[in-house]
């Protein structure tokens, strides 16, 4: 054990798990790459995650299970 030494843990969100996250229908539709969602303020992101948004990874919808699962 070293101390006084800081380990880099890795950081969370670091690594994409969706390209983009589709919010809404229509004219009220919001779309946000992986860094531009997770740089929400945290509020604003649960917001978006209520309203049951729609993942896309290379062009194919994928579940919001395999959206949300952040490598872990």
């Amino acid at each position: 054990m070293v101390i006084g030494r800081k380990v880099a843990k890795p950081r969370f969100l670091s690594s994409p798990t969706f390209d983009e996250v589709v919010c809404g229908y229509g004219e009220a539709q919001q779309r946000y790459s992986f860094r531009e969602f997770c740089e929400l303020p945290l509020s604003r992101r649960v917001e978006l995650l209520l309203e049951h948004p729609r993942y896309f990874r290379n062009g194919q919808l994928i579940n919001s299970a395999d959206a949300m699962s952040f490598g872990g």
